[in-house]
């Protein structure tokens, strides 16, 4: 089979372009990097397969090295980037490969990035990613079904990213003494992940853990899953979760933002979210029509939660009883009124968002008790009467806005310039 490339190499301080067009099935150009004070000093250039690689980059140069490699390269064997000293990149985008024999990697120090993405490997076998101490892995966009316990092991790394394979199951095993800051497992097609999968990750630094695993199909948020006190992070936006039960969260017990977009949970329980540490939470495009009492009592430190785009009818004060200080975005709901007393459960709210709602009636005592508000959003509701009295007692310390209603401008004409001062917003008076 003959090949036929065409190959330019430009170098010029910090800029190299290798362009390569090859039709072989096995033969690839990588281009090796010599890197002095942030600037690329000399390039050198190889075609031939695996078994080349490793000869594009000067054996005894103590400056640090990125090898790129483009065209067709289907294996990666355990020799084939051995002995190169100060390699701190590995760029393997778009080249064929399907198979990575363990131990390709080992010894790689000062090894920083390896990205080995939009390629098509299927299966990762047991030792492929050991011992490795590296900001990013990145196996972005294969054809990935098959983590083999182990495969992942004394792993010291910023982020590791798995996200848009054809994972349906993680084993217990697969992240075994894992340090890092940010898993990410998002647009697989995860249904089970085994108890304890993720027991056994460590922080790599202060921030804790990011875990993110949405658009999958996963249907439990299950204590026996999510259990790893380290885990301050957990985004499960756009899955399947119906059903929220007590206790599915004991086992995060330092857990401080949790996603729960896009699922289809239709009520929020006691004993879910309550005394526990989470700061955001967004519930939003569900299909909630209920929130119990008392949901989220003892969340002390809430100050951030997204209801909108559900199917809440009632606005209850009681939700929200004993928080401090919290901005609510509970747009796009079905709510009809807003009864008296409904604020007067939190000490300071800086935002609420009502917007496209069925708003019709305001009781006179709605806003009673509430002293400082930064904005309100009542646009685009069916709003027929305000009263100046509404808010005449709260300092606005942004704005109210009240577009898209129909709002009588007859009864507020006398205080209007008033209002508009006070940040009001309207568009028809």
């Amino acid at each position: 089979m003959k090949c036929f490339s065409n190959k330019i190499v430009f170098v010029c301080f910090s800029l190299v372009l290798t362009l390569t067009l090859c039709n072989h099935e096995n033969s690839a150009t990588t281009t090796c990097r010599l890197w002095s004070a942030r600037r690329i000093i000399a390039t050198f250039t190889v075609t031939g397969g695996a078994d080349k690689i490793k000869d594009s980059c000067p054996r005894n140069s103590t400056e640090k090295k990125t090898i790129e490699i483009r065209g067709t390269i289907k294996t990666l064997y355990e020799d084939s980037v051995k002995n190169i000293t100060n390699l701190f990149k590995i760029d393997l985008v778009k080249v064929g490969l399907e198979k990575i024999q363990p131990g390709t990697f080992k010894d790689l120090s000062p090894l920083m990035d390896l990205i080995i993405q939009e390629n098509k490997l299927k299966t990762l076998k047991t030792g492929t990613f050991v011992n490795l101490n590296v900001s990013f892995l990145s196996l972005r966009r294969n054809f990935i079904s098959v983590l083999q316990p182990g495969v992942f092991q004394n792993l010291s790394l910023y982020q590791l990213a798995l996200e848009e394979n054809r994972l349906t199951k993680i084993a217990k095993g697969v992240f075994q003494d894992v340090s890092l800051t940010r898993l990410s497992l998002d647009q697989n097609g995860i249904s089970r992940l085994e108890p304890g999968v993720f027991a056994s990750l460590h922080p790599k630094n202060e921030e804790g853990i990011s875990l993110s695993l949405s658009d999958n199909k996963i249907e439990r948020l299950d204590p026996q899953v999510f259990d790893n006190k380290d885990i301050d992070h957990v985004n499960l936006g756009n899955n399947s979760i119906s059903i929220l039960h007590p206790g599915d969260l004991n086992n995060l017990p330092n857990l401080t933002r949790l996603n729960l977009t896009r699922n289809r949970l239709k009520e929020v329980p006691e004993g879910v979210f309550n005394a526990s540490k989470i700061v955001i939470l967004d519930l939003s495009h569900n299909q909630i029509s209920v929130i119990a009492n008392g949901a989220l009592d003892g969340m002390k430190g809430l100050w951030y939660i997204r209801i909108h785009h559900n199917q809440l009818k009632e606005w209850d004060s009681r939700w929200f009883r004993g928080l401090s200080m919290i901005k609510i975005f509970a747009s796009n709901n079905y709510i009809e009124t807003i009864p008296e007393g409904s604020f007067v459960e939190v000490q300071e709210y800086t935002a609420v968002d009502l917007a496209h709602n069925q708003i019709r009636n305001i009781s006179d005592g709605a806003f009673a008790g509430l002293k400082r508000l930064r904005s309100l959003d009542l646009s685009y509701n069916k709003i027929r009467k305000w009263k100046i009295e509404f808010l005449e007692k709260v300092m606005i310390q942004e704005n109210v806005d009240l577009r898209g209603n129909n709002i009588s401008c007859s009864e507020i004409e006398s205080g209007i310039q008033q209002l508009r001062n006070q940040g009001f917003i309207f568009d028809k008076c």
